[in-house]
């Protein structure tokens, strides 16, 4: 649990960090609103940060997508991001070091979402990383203690445009159980969620930051003209 808590620490810390208002954010606008569909993989056998790739016993996963979300984009490269999963625990994957525990999963996510595309933006537009935080509600039908449980999100993520509005989007999230205990319930409540699925994108372009040169060369044009008939 501690392991947990100190890499979520440390993603928030740094995504902080470097969340600054940059030029290039400001006067760009990627989209408006962002759409997924996607694959995604539970992974909540109870070692915390251990054996995080043991795909064959501790990933749950189907092989048809189980997560949509939609994205709002905000400004300086925030954005919000609401998400739906539906999935199932197998019953040969190891869940809270147990198996044979099948069960429906269900979790909502709402999180905030910072682009660190402004740290190299325009020169590869094609790669956008991010980071997330935010909250969640999990549902487990046949879990070991809480089968409700709220979490705190904190995650990393990075989308490929392969084409101008559509991508691949690649993103983990650690979900932190809040109930029944935020320091003993680590076992029951904690779980990655793994995701990776296409997105599409619309509504962006450049903002217009002409607008104080408009109502300078406005008044400009007013005093011309003003001049112009005190000649007269």
């Amino acid at each position: 649990m501690k392991k947990l808590l100190f890499l979520s620490t440390f993603i928030l810390a740094y995504g902080s960090a470097m969340a600054q208002p940059y030029k290039t954010i400001k006067t760009f606008k990627p989209y408006k609103w962002m759409i997924g569909v996607h694959w995604s993989v539970i992974e909540d056998d109870g070692n915390q940060l251990g054996d995080l790739f043991n795909v064959g016993s501790s990933w749950n996963y189907q092989y048809y997508p189980t997560k949509l979300s939609l994205d709002r984009y905000l400004r300086y490269g925030w954005s919000l991001e609401a998400s739906a999963t539906y999935n199932t625990y197998l019953p040969g994957k190891r869940v809270n070091d147990t198996t044979g525990l099948a069960s429906i999963f269900f979790c909502a996510d709402v999180n905030g979402k910072y682009s660190l595309y402004n740290l190299y933006a325009p020169r590869m537009r094609w790669i956008d990383p991010y980071f997330t935080f935010g909250l969640g509600y999990t549902f487990r039908s046949n879990a070991a203690v809480a089968p409700h449980v709220p979490t705190l999100n904190l995650g990393l993520g990075f989308n490929i445009w392969f084409h101008k509005n559509v991508g691949l989007q690649i993103h983990t999230n650690g979900k932190l159980g809040l109930w029944p205990g935020f320091w003993d319930s680590g076992l029951h409540t904690n779980y990655f969620q793994h995701s990776a699925g296409i997105v599409a994108r619309w509504g962006g372009g450049r903002k217009n930051n002409n607008e104080f040169n408009k109502k300078k060369h406005k008044w400009t044009r007013k005093n011309q003209r003003h001049k112009k008939n005190k000649g007269h």
